[in-house]
């Protein structure tokens, strides 16, 4: 029987600890005492720092998700050329002038503030109104008409759990065209069907990624339903359903 490790992207990462107590694991640091075993499954809980133990010469059976791996998912423009051309992705641009020319077009464009932040965090909306020229952001994307979105949980290409992203009843207020928890919506997954071309899309990404498993984000677009990818989370929040279907995802691997 092969035996976890966790190695989280921070010790204060509250997935992580949770996800480390179910499997009854320990959590390592990448600059401590730990040495790898040759019976140790190490989970790589969205860590793109290369631990000081990482050329260890010994080979340890499993590592998931490879630290190079996740530095590309953990960086919003480079997620965005690895899946270019292979996955269903926003149109997106560095130049602040194509983004110029998008509004002029009539679309919204989102620009990021920042290529490592989540969760909708360091958004500007820019709309018919706005003259983005003067504000210069290391990623702009053409905004989707959505439909629905939906967050899917990909594991070894099988998807694991999925939930859908609906407005909380009641609330009232937030920022209109950025769906995160601040704004007033959260994942359910009562009553909540996956469309086929969003399952085939997220397997993708997170294969194309080279990753082992990841939380994508996506959506289906209003008027043609074609799925797009927004991004792959390696370190994705975890409570109730969704801990132990990565609980049994890894044990079943510590079994085999």
């Amino acid at each position: 029987m092969l035996k976890p490790i966790l190695y989280p992207y921070k010790m204060g990462s509250e997935s992580g600890r949770l996800l480390s107590q179910s499997l009854g694991c320990r959590r390592v640091y990448p600059d401590r005492n730990y040495k790898p075993k040759r019976n140790h499954v190490i989970i790589n809980w969205g860590n793109s720092t290369i631990p000081n133990w990482y050329n260890s010469p010994v080979e340890w059976a499993v590592h998931l998700n490879d630290i190079h791996a996740v530095h590309t998912a953990c960086n919003k423009y480079k997620t965005f050329l690895q899946l270019s051309g292979e996955v269903s992705i926003p149109d997106f641009t560095t130049e602040t002038e194509v983004a110029q020319q998008w509004i002029d077009e009539g679309f919204k464009v989102f620009g990021r503030q920042s290529l490592t932040s989540h969760s909708g965090n360091d958004i500007i909306i820019f709309d018919s109104e706005t003259i983005c020229t003067p504000f210069k952001c290391p990623l702009y994307t053409k905004a989707i008409r959505k439909s629905k979105e939906y967050r899917v949980h990909v594991f070894q290409g099988e998807i694991i759990d999925y939930q859908q992203k609906k407005k909380r009843e009641g609330f009232e207020g937030g920022i209109a065209g950025i769906r995160n928890h601040a704004n007033g919506w959260v994942y359910t997954r009562e009553s909540v069907n996956l469309p086929d071309n969003v399952a085939e899309q997220s397997i993708k990404a997170v294969n194309v990624l080279g990753l082992d498993f990841g939380a994508v984000d996506i959506c289906t677009e209003r008027d043609t339903g074609t799925a797009f990818v927004f991004e792959i989370n390696t370190a994705p929040g975890l409570t109730g359903t969704t801990l132990n279907k990565y609980t049994e995802a890894i044990r079943r691997i510590c079994n085999e």
